[in-house]
């Protein structure tokens, strides 16, 4: 969990480290996680003189091709020890498509599995003395998904979080991928590698990359902490596509202030956004709506605190939605044990598409390979439906423009008089709407659907009960449409909080959609001496900044120390007067009203409309004062 877990985000933790503490990481084994730690321990130990073995021998290929396909394999032998290769995997281990065990005697289990899309296969075999068991392992996909032009990816992960109990290289993360199912993969940092620039880690994601899997790299970037402390987050993002360049990487952290940087000049997340979309890429507010209590502090000036509200929401994001908005999706599907960071997530995409906000929605894991047990990217994903090639590229735009589901297990599809997911018919007057569903259950052992949902607005206008069955389910329902409309389709597996798959949404206008204007920042700018008070004309310009390169907006003279300006809210005020030092103040960062708003803002201020309009009207309000100093 980005951003730390010393408990369920939301609850009381279950269990405390010692001081100081990091809100950047998952501290200490579940006792599920230690029993596999043992399990592994046990399996990896040479068997005894006494004890007879015997050799499995295992082949996993598709059942179209034959052609061999990485998996993931859980395998217990006759002991009930379950083999593990990797701590960051403690579930089983990955294989290529073949390998060979040395088992004890005796029957031995196992199960292989690849993603959501494959139907699992689980066989049961006996190990006997001195003799090798040779077994074919044939997998299908469960949809025909992949035909039509829909690929997965998951591009929020990370080689290294921070914690660094284990260390992996390219290689293994490109094979957890592809073990995984997935068809992409974006390596966060950091990077494993002599040079970690993003040009570097760009070179060995090409170098493990197959056609069966892209692997390219990008940041959980901005990642933004107000002074260092962990109840005063900006928000975490994570972004896709973006050019890789030598300094990058370098200027993107530089710009994000980590837990406990309380030294660090603050920026604002747009400011690594403007940079970010610079590069081409396409940005994501990840776990917006996540938080929990916790033990921190003990360094950066902080003292240690025992009960600390730490947080990872994104406070900046009502400012960067009427500002711009300045991102292009939003993560409304994160692990799947935190339920209610999702639903409120969920809540959150609604408030901004029932408000004119075309945000898509995103999904991705934040799997860490640096701990225990967390190396398992893809256990929620994206896929987009591309058109053309596949490729990083093409797989952002799709991403931009809501060409998607989420899921983190079922499989859907939604068409709209035969109009996918990121689509926009327009139509006056009441029209007789089709909307035709299609869904399948993950591969999982024993997953079925429970139910099949199409929302209007955000409300559920059609619930279908698919058959006890793992196959495919189909339904149509028609309705006559009247006015302005967002609709999405949801699906649940067994366990609803568990598996559940979204769409994006097809918009229904009656006439051309408009966007919400970018609210702008009326300005009353004050220019004094800062020892005398008396006004010191000036010139005065309006700066947006490129991550940290100046973009010069208008220029003009603050005559007798006065200006009004109307600039956009995400703008800088820079002010030089003769026989001064030049000042710069930020909307953002220097209008304590706004501020203050920001650094305030709880789950319930995200879901609340009235929020964004107070963003609203504090800009209309706004001012700064530039206080010269001689010299």
């Amino acid at each position: 969990m980005a951003g730390g877990s010393n408990g369920v985000p939301g609850t009381e933790p279950g269990r405390l480290a010692s001081a100081p503490v990091s809100a950047k990481g998952y501290n200490g084994l579940m006792p599920t996680d230690r029993r596999r730690v043992l399990q592994w321990i046990a399996s990896a130990a040479l068997p005894s003189l006494a004890q007879e073995t015997g050799t499995l021998h295992v082949r996993v290929v598709s059942d179209d091709t034959a052609a061999r396909l990485p998996c993931s394999v859980a395998l217990v032998d006759s002991s009930g020890a379950l083999a593990v290769e990797n701590r960051s995997y403690l579930d089983g281990f990955r294989s290529g498509g073949e390998f060979r065990k040395t088992l004890p005697a005796g029957p031995a289990k196992l199960t292989i599995t690849r993603g959501f899309d494959f139907i699992a296969e689980s066989r049961e075999v006996t190990i006997r003395p001195g003799a090798t068991a040779e077994l074919e392992v044939r997998l299908r996909r469960r949809s025909p998904l992949f035909g039509l032009g829909w690929r997965c990816g998951d591009h929020h992960i990370h080689m290294t979080h921070g914690e660094s109990r284990i260390r992996v290289d390219f290689d293994y993360i490109a094979l957890a991928a592809r073990a995984e199912g997935l068809d992409q993969i974006s390596v966060g940092q950091a990077w494993n590698i002599p040079n970690p620039t993003a040009t570097a880690a760009e070179r060995e994601c090409r170098r493990v990359s197959t056609p069966d899997c892209t692997l390219s790299w990008n940041l959980e970037a901005p990642k933004n902490y107000y002074r260092g402390d962990a109840s005063k987050t900006l928000g975490h993002c994570w972004f896709v596509g973006a050019r890789a360049s030598d300094t990058i990487a370098e200027e993107l952290l530089a710009l994000s202030a980590h837990d406990y940087e309380s030294e660090k000049e603050p920026t604002a997340n747009f400011e690594s956004h403007a940079l970010i979309h610079a590069h081409g890429g396409v940005i994501a507010y990840t776990h917006p709506c996540r938080w929990w209590w916790g033990q921190w502090g003990g360094r950066g000036g902080f003292p240690v605190e025992e009960r600390k509200f730490i947080s990872n929401l994104a406070a900046e994001l009502p400012f960067d939605t009427v500002a711009g908005p300045t991102y292009d999706a939003l993560d409304i599907l994160m692990q799947t044990h935190e339920k209610v960071v999702n639903a409120n997530g969920q809540k959150l995409w609604f408030l901004l598409l029932n408000h004119g906000y075309r945000i898509p929605a995103t999904a991705s894991s934040d799997a860490t390979f640096d701990n225990e047990n967390r190396g398992t990217p893809g256990k929620v994903r994206i896929y987009t439906k591309i058109d053309g090639p596949p490729g990083i590229a093409a797989a952002a735009g799709a991403i931009r423009a809501g060409r998607s589901f989420v899921t983190s297990g079922p499989l859907l599809l939604l068409e709209v008089d035969g109009h996918g997911p990121g689509s926009t018919l327009v139509a006056p007057g009441a029209q007789r709407r089709v909307a035709r569903l299609r869904a399948w259950p993950s591969g999982a052992p024993g997953e079925r659907l429970t139910a099949v949902e199409l929302l209007r607005n955000g409300e559920v206008i059609r619930t279908f009960t698919p058959p006890d069955s793992d196959g495919a389910f189909e339904a149509e329902h028609t309705w006559l449409e009247e006015g302005d409309a967002w609709i999405i389709a949801r699906c649940f597996g067994r366990n609803r909080d568990t598996q559940v798959a979204i769409t994006n949404a097809v918009f229904l206008d009656r006439s051309a959609w408009i966007p919400p204007s970018p609210a702008k920042a009326k300005v009353q700018v004050r220019v004094t001496d800062r020892d005398s008070g008396a006004p010191v004309g000036a010139l005065c310009e309006a700066v947006e900044m490129v991550g940290r390169s100046p973009r010069i907006l208008w220029s003009g003279e603050a005559r007798e120390g006065a200006v009004d300006l109307e600039i956009p809210a995400t703008a800088r005020v820079r002010v030089t007067a003769p026989g001064y030092r030049p000042m710069t103040r930020s909307v953002f960062l220097d209008v304590p009203a706004i501020l203050r708003s920001t650094l305030e803002t709880r789950v319930e201020q995200l879901l609340d409309w009235s929020t964004y309009e107070r963003t609203r009207r504090l800009l209309s309000e706004a001012q700064l004062e530039f206080p010269l100093i001689k010299g």
